[in-house]
C-alpha cells in the first residue's frame, strides 16, 4: 500500500483547510462481477458495472449499467436491454453485502433488465445507454436514464437553420454524424472539416444537431460544436413491483447529459436553514456536459435544484421546471438561480466563493455526491478515474495529469461549492507493489503484476470488447487491457458514526477489468 499512502498523505494535505482527516480507502470487498458472493447458484450474471444508490420505501436500490449475463457476451450478438436492478440490505452488514438482482418471473436464473418506455415505445438500452442516477421521491423510484438520444434539428433548409426546443439550444447544421455507426453508438463529427471519425466511418452533413452554445465544452472553436450538442435524457417512473420505467419528462440538455443526483430534506435556495440529510423533499442534480474535455475543452460542473414531488399534469408526465444555479450575489455571497438554463453557471472548484469553474481532470468520468452528516457537515465529491483508449481522442495528452487514473476527492460546504481543489484519493497503484488495486492482492487487471505467494493478481476477464475484432473473437496475445478505476458512487444509507468522534462511509466503484463493482470503505473525521 506504499504508493495509495502517498497519495492520500497528499490528499489529506490539500483537505486541510476544510479541518476534516481522511483515512485511506480500504477494500471491503467485490459487490457485483467476478468474485462476488451475491450470485445465489445459476444466476446467468457473470458482470456489470456502475452501481448508483438511493433509499425508497424502506428498500435501498442499486442500478447497474451494461451487463453480461455471462463471460462470453462480448463475443455475442448485443443484447437490446442489458442493466440489471436489485436491491442491497438497507443496513450496512459487516463484511460485502448481498446484492439480491431482479430476475425474470418466468426465467428466474436471468436478471431482468431494465426497460425505458415513451408512450408505448420502448427504448432500445444496449451499450452505453444506462440508468444514470435514480432518486425517490417518497412516492415512486426515479431514474434518469440516457439512450444516446441526441437532439436533432426540426425542419429548416439549406440556408435555414432548423429548430430546438427550449431557448437554451441553437441549431448547428454544421454537425455532421459519423456512418456507418459503430455498436449503435453516436459519433458527431465536423462536418466542414470533415474531421472527427473514426477508420471507415464517413462524416455525413444531416439535419444538424441542438447544440448549447453555453456549454464549457464549447472552446469558440467548430470543432467543439459536435461536444456541446444536447442529448435527450428520460426522467424515468419505475412500474411498482417491476423494473420497467416510464418516461414521465424526456429533457433536452447538453449541461446535464453526465447526470447525478440527491434528494433532501429541506432546502431553501439560500446559505441559511438547509437540511441536507437524505430525505424526499427536494431534489438536486449535477451536471456536465461530457464525460471528459479533451483537447483543451471543458467538462465543467453545474447544479439544479427542484421541489419534489415533481408536480404532473392530466397525462401524468412531470411538469419539470428546475431552478438552475447562476452564480453568487456579490453581497453576502449568497446563491443566484435562473429558470433558464442557458444561465446556469459552473460551480467554483478552486476553493474559492465565486471563484474560477476550471476543472483540472479530464477525464472526470461519473461524479458522485454526498452530505456526510455531523459531526463532519460536509459535502463530498468522488469523481475521476480513467477509461480505454479506444474511448479517447488523445489518450496520451489526456492521461498527461498529476496521478493518472486516481478516483479524486473534493469538499464543499453548500451543494454549489466552492468546492476544494481536487486531491487523489484512490489511485490504480503499481503493479509491482502488494496491496495496490494493480498490484500482487489487488482488484484491477494488470498485465504486468505477478504473483507473490499468496497474493495474487487480479485475472483478465475470458474476453473482453475488443475481441471480437479478432478472428473467431480469439483474445489477443497480449493482454493490453487493463483494469480502470470509474463510476464511483456513496451508498448514502451505510454513513454512521464511527464512535470516536468521526463516520464511515462506504462507496463503490467499477473496475472495467475484471468487469465487476468492488465495495470500499472510508473514515472521516472533523
Amino acid at each position: 500500500m506504499r504508493s495509495l499512502r502517498v497519495l492520500l498523505g497528499i490528499a489529506l494535505v490539500q483537505q486541510a483547510a476544510l479541518g476534516q482527516t481522511i483515512s485511506p480507502p480500504q477494500a471491503v470487498g467485490h459487490l457485483a462481477g467476478p468474485g462476488a458472493a451475491s450470485n445465489p447458484s445459476g444466476l446467468r450474471l457473470y458482470g456489470t458495472d456502475s452501481g448508483w444508490t438511493f433509499e425508497h420505501r424502506g428498500k435501498l436500490v442499486i442500478l447497474f449499467g451494461d451487463t453480461w449475463p455471462d463471460a462470453n457476451l462480448p463475443c455475442e450478438p448485443p443484447p437490446t436491454n442489458d442493466d440489471a436492478q436489485g436491491t442491497l440490505p438497507l443496513f450496512a452488514p459487516r463484511g460485502t453485502p448481498r446484492v439480491t438482482f431482479e430476475t425474470k418471473a418466468s426465467s428466474p436464473l436471468d436478471f431482468d433488465p431494465i426497460q425505458l418506455f415513451r408512450g408505448a415505445t420502448s427504448l432500445p438500452m444496449g451499450f452505453g445507454k444506462i440508468p444514470a442516477t435514480g432518486f425517490s421521491d417518497g412516492r415512486s423510484a426515479i431514474a434518469a436514464i440516457g439512450t444516446s438520444d441526441l437532439v436533432r434539428c426540426q425542419g429548416g433548409s439549406a440556408s435555414t437553420p432548423g429548430q430546438c426546443p427550449g431557448a437554451s439550444l441553437s441549431c448547428a447544421p454544421n454537425v455532421g454524424e459519423c456512418l456507418p455507426t459503430v455498436a449503435n453508438i453516436p459519433l458527431l463529427c465536423d462536418a466542414t472539416a470533415g474531421t472527427g471519425c473514426l477508420q471507415g466511418q464517413t462524416c455525413t452533413q444531416t439535419t444538424g444537431f441542438c447544440v448549447d452554445p453555453t456549454s464549457s465544452q464549447n472552446d469558440g472553436t467548430t470543432s467543439s460544436a459536435p461536444y456541446t450538442v444536447a442529448q435527450n435524457i428520460d426522467l424515468g417512473v419505475q412500474r411498482p413491483g417491476s423494473v420497467i420505467y416510464d418516461s414521465a419528462f424526456t429533457w433536452p440538455t447538453n449541461k446535464f447529459w453526465n447526470v447525478n443526483a440527491r434528494t433532501v430534506r429541506n432546502f431553501t435556495f439560500t446559505r441559511h436553514g438547509n437540511d441536507y440529510r437524505p430525505g424526499d423533499n427536494y431534489l438536486l442534480m449535477w451536471g456536465r456536459p461530457g464525460f471528459s474535455g479533451e483537447q483543451g475543452r471543458q467538462a465543467q460542473l453545474y447544479l439544479m435544484a427542484q421541489r419534489l414531488p415533481i408536480p404532473t399534469d392530466s397525462a401524468g408526465h412531470f411538469r419539470f421546471r428546475p431552478s438552475f444555479f447562476a452564480g453568487t450575489r456579490a453581497q453576502g455571497h449568497e446563491p443566484k438561480w435562473s429558470f433558464l438554463e442557458s444561465e446556469a453557471k459552473p460551480l467554483a472548484l478552486d476553493g474559492i466563493v465565486d471563484g474560477s469553474p476550471h476543472e483540472d481532470r479530464v477525464l472526470v468520468n461519473q461524479t458522485a455526491m454526498s452530505y456526510l452528516p455531523p459531526p463532519v457537515d460536509k459535502w463530498i465529491m468522488l469523481y475521476g478515474g480513467d477509461v480505454p483508449d479506444v474511448l479517447l481522442v488523445d489518450p496520451v495528452n489526456s492521461r498527461n495529469v498529476p496521478s493518472p487514473g486516481a478516483i479524486m476527492v473534493r469538499f464543499a460546504d453548500n451543494p454549489w461549492g466552492p468546492w476544494t481543489p481536487p486531491a487523489p484519493y484512490l489511485s490504480p497503484g503499481n503493479p509491482a507493489v502488494p496491496g495496490d488495486p494493480y498490484g500482487p492482492g489487488g482488484f484491477l487487471f494488470h498485465y504486468a503484476c505477478v504473483d507473490q505467494g499468496s497474493a495474487t493478481c487480479a485475472r483478465t476477464d475470458p474476453h473482453r470488447p475488443l475481441d471480437v475484432l479478432n478472428p473467431e473473437c480469439s483474445p489477443p496475445p497480449f493482454p493490453f487491457d487493463i483494469g480502470r478505476l470509474y463510476g464511483a458512487n456513496v451508498i448514502d444509507a451505510y454513513t454512521r458514526p464511527d464512535g470516536h468522534g468521526g463516520l464511515d462511509f462506504y462507496w463503490n466503484v467499477s473496475t472495467w477489468n475484471p468487469y465487476g463493482v468492488m465495495l470500499m470503505k472510508s473514515n472521516i473525521r472533523p
